[in-house]
């Protein structure tokens, strides 16, 4: 008898669970076309995100801005020493790119052989309005328990390690004003994404000459520091460095679209030319000056003589 009243009792329970469920599901649909328009949204505010390079403009110099330690400066006044500015767009709070792209400035930068604070300048700006010198000055901590405090006064180590630090960067805050009027200037497109208040933004890095124009842009994540060397000397007019490094350029080409240098076969051809003229030159010089014999006489003809 128990047996008959229980095979009814889970039938029903079996046919009514689905109808009880049946709503709350047709109410949020979860299927691909849902998904679709999730990565449709996220689509489009990638296309927002992007660096157009303006190469020449001058940057706004009198824009303030304001240190880690909560004093007030500009990029006119920092460039007021006559150096180069290496300027990282990234903002403090980001958990993967601007991460990366800090370690990979700093990566390239320990193995130059230019020194910031010495020969140029590292300015990191955040485009966050919503992040403060206090913010600023944690992830400058945050870096220098990485990459190492700077050395004391008169170290052994001096001149060979004491670059390998962050404790010369400036790690720069600003107002939204002040910040959409130098992204702007660089032509740095970034946006917010609602769903999670994060920003999405392009990765790269600008160089800026001591009179503020933009020299060039290096774009990615990661950077040769030969690369960083060049970029540098190429912004400070070659100011720095040896005549050696400055005619590293002669066969090199600035690609404005991937902020890479290329072998300019043309300037290679020309170059090869030139040393070709060059060394045809210095022969013909040197035989008719000096590939006669001493005393400006004629060897005599020795023919008939036999």
């Amino acid at each position: 008898m128990r047996v008959w009243m229980i095979v009814p009792v889970a039938i029903w329970v079996a046919l009514a669970a689905p109808a009880q469920d049946a709503p709350s599901i047709t109410n949020r649909p979860r299927g691909p076309g849902d998904l679709d328009v999730k990565e449709d949204q996220y689509s489009k505010l990638r296309e927002k995100v992007t660096i157009e390079q303006r190469l020449g403009e001058t940057i706004p110099l009198d824009a303030p801005l304001m240190e880690h330690d909560g004093s007030s400066t500009s990029l006119g006044k920092i460039l007021s020493s006559g150096k180069p500015v290496l300027l990282v767009p990234a903002y403090y709070r980001c958990r993967q790119q601007c991460n990366v792209v800090l370690t990979g400035v700093f990566d390239a930068l320990k193995r130059v052989k230019f020194k910031p604070g010495k020969d140029f300048e590292v300015v990191v700006f955040s485009f966050d309005e919503e992040e403060t010198p206090e913010i600023a000055k944690g992830k400058r901590e945050d870096l220098l328990s990485v990459t190492g405090r700077p050395l004391k006064p008169n170290s052994v180590l001096q001149g060979v390690y004491d670059h390998r630090t962050v404790a010369e960067w400036h790690f720069m805050v600003a107002a939204k004003p002040v910040i959409d009027q130098i992204c702007d200037s660089i032509g740095y497109k970034f946006v917010r994404d609602p769903r999670n208040n994060e920003l999405l933004h392009p990765a790269g890095v600008v160089f800026l000459t001591p009179e503020g124009k933009i020299s060039h842009y290096r774009m990615g994540l990661n950077y040769a520091p030969w690369d960083l060397e060049k970029d540098l000397q190429l912004a400070s007019d070659n100011g720095i460095g040896s005549l050696v490094d400055k005619m590293g350029f002669v066969c090199m080409k600035y690609d404005p679209h991937s902020g890479r240098y290329s072998v300019h076969v043309i300037r290679l051809v020309q170059a090869g030319a030139a040393l070709t003229v060059v060394a045809l030159g210095g022969f013909i010089f040197g035989n008719r000056f000096f590939g006669k014999p001493k005393g400006g006489q004629v060897p005599p003809n020795t023919e008939g003589t036999r």
